[in-house]
């Protein structure tokens, strides 16, 4: 996803919870309900669009825009929409920790009428760990603008497959999809995952565990408007080792790891290995991870490195980025910083077979425009089973 600026997200915020909305509880609560209390949450734009859409330069107040709230202690989840003003009452708050998302779409034919964009804008911010007591002074967040990606990440199938045989990962892939309206050439795009424990101490950089780059010379690899390609981990038909696998003999590329005996399918082209810090192949994590796609530059010859053999890579290469959880409120753990992924995707115990896909916003004709507000807490679903190249309309 691409940002209007380059500055992270700013947040003040100690956030906020509308009863009825969308509450699910598992727990009883009792010894706290007493306490229970309501907060003002403002949500404001200080950037140029929403003064822009407004017509007006002064006008920063979002309406319409989303509020998530989700308890660390008590498996409760509140959703609010703020007001005209860009205000929302939140009453029957239990004090706890909470981490809460904000986001606002900006549809592209609004977009359209005010700005010389021909694009959605989303407007997103996010915050972990919230320590709510009792109501106090109203609570501004600031959201910060980004541009939808050209190419994303439309499904992440990294969950394994359900025994017999136990362990069986070896069925993993990756779909991107062309959600724009241009010929995207993927020569110089590539994936790599991200290590945890930089997000905070080195902004600028992603510290990966793993890079591979897309073949060709500029322009042999091209996706049209609407069309996906899967990489696979291995691009066998998965169901010979194990029934509740799936087919990827039929994906457009493979990684493979030329250091070990990886499985090669000479079909199918192979992905460049630019860094392998272990592993037999390109494994992605069964319960967590974070999965990047990046535009390279023809300078990005020369890489550099942790103490801990991670290749590090800039982020303003990043064109898509999508993060997953076994447990999502984990937001202590978080690997990618706000403006690649603000939100938490998956939800799903490893082996289950499931994979997580990017929800449908609209559909203009034939194609479909997959949602996109930089928040995988928002823009994705778990599936029960994996859809290689497909899209779930």
């Amino acid at each position: 996803m691409r940002r209007l600026t380059n500055k992270l997200v700013k947040i003040g915020i100690y956030i906020v919870a509308l009863p009825g909305l969308f509450l699910f509880c598992k727990e009883k609560l009792t010894q706290t309900d007493s306490r229970q209390f309501t907060l003002q949450v403002t949500v404001q734009d200080t950037s140029f669009v929403t003064r822009s859409i407004f017509e007006d330069s002064s006008h920063t107040a979002v309406p319409g825009a989303r509020v998530k709230l989700m308890s660390l202690h008590h498996d409760l989840i509140y959703e609010a929409v703020t007001e005209s003003e860009g205000s929302v009452w939140l009453k029957n708050i239990v004090p706890g920790m909470y981490n809460c998302t904000v986001t606002k779409l900006y549809t592209r034919d609004t977009v359209k009428k005010y700005l010389p964009l021909d694009q959605d804008i989303s407007l997103s911010a996010s915050m972990s760990a919230i320590p709510l007591e009792q109501s106090g002074e109203p609570i501004r967040v600031t959201v910060e603008p980004i541009f939808s990606s050209n190419v994303v990440i439309s499904e992440i199938y990294y969950n394994g497959a359900p025994s017999p045989p136990a362990y069986y990962f070896h069925d993993q892939f990756t779909e991107l999809y062309n959600n724009s309206d241009e010929i995207i050439y993927l020569d110089q795009y590539a994936i790599g995952d991200v290590a945890y424990g930089y997000r905070e101490d080195d902004p600028h950089m992603l510290h990966c565990i793993h890079l591979y780059q897309f073949p060709g010379q500029g322009m042999d690899y091209p996706l049209y408007p609407g069309e996906m390609i899967v990489v696979a981990q291995d691009a066998v038909d998965h169901l010979e080792y194990n029934t509740r696998s799936v087919d990827l003999s039929a994906a457009d590329f493979e990684y493979y790891n030329h250091l070990s005996s990886d499985i090669d399918n000479h079909n199918v082209p192979n992905m460049v290995q630019l860094h392998h810090k272990y592993g037999h192949d390109f494994l992605y994590s069964v319960f967590n991870d974070a999965v990047v796609l990046f535009e390279l530059t023809a300078a990005d010859t020369t890489w550099t490195y942790d103490s801990f053999n991670h290749v590090l890579v800039p982020v303003e290469r990043v064109v898509d980025g999508v993060e997953y959880r076994e447990i999502t409120t984990q937001y202590q753990y978080k690997r990618l910083p706000d403006k690649i992924d603000s939100g938490i995707g998956g939800g799903i115990p490893a082996y289950k077979g499931k994979s997580i896909i990017r929800k449908v916003f609209r559909q203009t004709g034939s194609k479909f425009i997959l949602m996109d507000n930089n928040n995988s807490s928002v823009d994705f679903k778990v599936s029960d089973q994996p859809t290689p190249a497909k899209i779930d309309g």
